[in-house]
């Protein structure tokens, strides 16, 4: 792949694909929450979570520094992965990382609130945590990486041991009520959902 690329005949036209917040397919969301996430919650430490979302940041960052703004900027169609739902299939890099900086700011907000025992009082949108396609590439790299070492130190410095960050949930759109902790649990999988979107958007250019 050339990282001197620039917009080719390779792009495809507007994919016709679902609105966002569709969801998964039944049987992808039924073993995700009744199977992956409940082992996920029991078996994973705070610090393994918190640690595990750092190493795939730190991949992110790793296979994108590399890389120049035209592409970051390339939107590609790939097929839909794990995790991924339909109306997210044709990003650019950049987009995926602006879509990153987005669940990492709401995500500081919704763990900090609830691990204070403190409730939410509105519902969370799958289509208000979708990128933008005309974005400035050229300081998205910075951006998720420091939003991503602020979710980690907030993280870090929440109680979760306090019973009262047992009190409050808030209401995943797929998935139902989380506490803090299990929402901090989230978060590096939902980042590796999208680490392996990057890569195989990459393939593609």
């Amino acid at each position: 792949m050339s990282q001197s690329i620039q917009t080719s005949s390779n792009a495809i036209e507007e994919p016709k694909l679902d609105k966002p917040g569709a969801g998964l397919p039944f049987i992808e969301w039924a073993v995700a929450k009744y199977i992956i996430f409940p082992r996920l919650f029991k078996n994973t430490t705070i610090d393994q979570a918190i640690e595990r979302y750092e190493k795939v940041t730190d991949q992110i960052i790793a296979v994108t520094n590399p890389l120049d703004i035209a592409v970051l900027s390339e939107r590609r169609l790939i097929p839909r992965l794990q995790g991924l739902e339909d109306s997210s299939r044709y990003w650019s890099v950049a987009m995926t990382l602006q879509h990153l900086i987005i669940v990492s700011h709401s995500m500081r907000k919704v763990v900090t609130t609830l691990s204070q025992g403190k409730a939410i009082d509105h519902k969370a949108s799958i289509a208000d945590l979708k990128p933008e396609i005309d974005l400035d590439a050229a300081t998205i790299r910075e951006k998720f990486q420091k939003s991503s070492q602020a979710l980690a130190k907030d993280l870090r410095a929440c109680d979760f041991q306090n019973p009262i960050s047992k009190t409050q949930k808030f209401d995943h759109p797929w998935f139902g009520p989380l506490d803090a902790e299990q929402w901090l649990k989230f978060a590096a999988p939902h980042q590796k959902i999208h680490a392996n979107q990057i890569s195989e958007i990459l393939k593609r250019l």
